[in-house]
């Protein structure tokens, strides 16, 4: 049977908005099909999220940038995440991720299913953790059941995407300790709960031994599985060690199960990696996942630059993006330090943008290439209306221009200006 067969969700999706799809792509909807079919290709898009623009990621489709946002105990003011979730829009991103752990999470989350368009993920464990740390308990306390049952609900209420660290074992959360030689030992917030929880309970992650049930509420709502990399390295000295090769490995088998089973997996990636390394591990975990589409975040290629971790992260997606990565998740300049702000959502969308774009050149994607001799020819002509239609940034281009807009050149340069000199 194929995949169409066993997920009619995601069969009526596609035929709804498969011209769409096409044009925004540039891709035949049989390249779509058999890219879907073969599981190097997911369609995000919960019937239950109302007017969704369904979104492809995967190759050959363009890269797509994630924006994260959400609550925190120390700054909890929903109005002002749906703020930077029309700031994360406004800026270029194509999704959005509710990582919400403070506040009442149902309704934080329905607030931007109800604003947004665009494919929303979550990360289910972190609400039912938030319950018991909200009550002075222990989050390895919680019933396999509590997660399943909170893993149907978001998906009955609309959520497209949901991070899942289903690849995560007793013996790869033991290998990632500090004790076996890491530097950060478990860095993912999902990682360090679920480790805790087989530590206290001595089981298995029932994430992994129940993965079945996960499978059948994903497909009855075409909820993509973005399976989650729970021990991906923290720092640059970790990565390519024993415990996060253990959990890829992990994470291709169970993307293989979810497609052969009618589900669309997506297997998250690292993380901290050093740039020389990038390529390798790129080209390792697309390899050992059958070439899934894979999300990352950055990879930061630094780890000794809080503030500008975004740019790190650039760097590292970028070539990411040219080794095979298709969708990355931003890094705002208030990475590892606090929960970043409106000008810092925008800042990481930016630079993510940037990094695919770059990427993209790379690997000579006609699109990308199209907007580089654009914007060359626009500067040939110091035409700006052209370079602004041209800009990754518009925004900032305008701003940066508006004292001299008036002039043809710009204000470093005046009359010393090359192009002009040479007419």
């Amino acid at each position: 049977m194929s995949l169409f067969s066993k997920n009619t969700a995601l069969s009526h999706l596609l035929k709804r908005h498969c011209e769409t799809l096409c044009q925004e792509e540039h891709l035949s909807p049989e390249i779509i099909t058999h890219a879907l079919e073969k599981g190097s290709m997911v369609l995000l898009g919960n019937p239950a999220h109302r007017d969704v623009l369904p979104l492809l990621v995967g190759q050959p489709a363009k890269v797509k940038v994630n924006a994260n946002i959400g609550t925190s105990p120390l700054r909890n003011d929903k109005e002002g995440e749906l703020r930077k979730l029309a700031a994360a829009l406004e800026a270029g991103a194509d999704t959005i991720m509710d990582l919400s752990i403070a506040g009442d999470l149902r309704n934080i989350r329905q607030s931007m299913l109800d604003a947004c368009r665009r494919p929303i993920g979550t990360v289910p464990l972190y609400a039912v953790a938030q319950r018991y740390i909200d009550a002075g308990k222990d989050p390895a306390e919680f019933s396999p059941e509590e997660l399943f049952d909170e893993i149907e609900s978001q998906a009955e209420q609309g959520v497209d995407f949901m991070t899942v660290h289903c690849g995560i074992t007793e013996r790869g959360a033991a290998w990632a300790s500090e004790q076996n030689g890491r530097v950060m030992g478990i860095v993912s917030r999902g990682g360090s709960i679920l480790a805790r929880w087989m530590r206290a309970n001595k089981k298995e992650n029932p994430l992994l031994t129940e993965y079945e049930r996960i499978l059948k509420c994903a497909r009855r709502h075409n909820v993509t599985l973005s399976l989650g990399d729970g021990l991906r390295p923290g720092a640059g000295a970790d990565a390519g060690d024993a415990a996060q090769w253990d959990e890829v490995i992990m994470l291709g088998r169970l993307a293989r199960t979810g497609l052969e089973s009618g589900v669309q997996c997506m297997v998250e990636g690292p993380g901290h990696v050093r740039m020389n390394e990038v390529e390798a591990q790129i080209r390792g975990i697309k390899t050992a996942c059958h070439n899934a589409p894979l999300y990352v975040l950055g990879p930061l290629v630094v780890d000794a630059c809080p503030g500008y971790d975004h740019i790190a992260g650039a760097i590292g997606g970028a070539l990411a993006v040219r080794a095979g990565v298709d969708f990355l998740c931003y890094l705002t300049p208030a990475e590892h330090l606090t929960l970043p702000d409106l000008d810092d959502v925008r800042a990481g969308v930016i630079a993510s943008r940037i990094a695919a774009h770059a990427g993209e050149v790379a690997m000579g994607k006609a699109s990308a290439l199209d907007r580089e001799n654009t914007m060359s020819a626009a500067r040939k002509a110091l035409d700006w209306k052209a370079m602004q239609c041209a800009a990754i940034d518009p925004k900032t281009l305008c701003a940066k221009r508006a004292e001299h807009a008036g002039e043809e050149v710009c204000a470093m340069c005046g009359e010393f200006c090359a192009v002009k000199m040479l007419r």
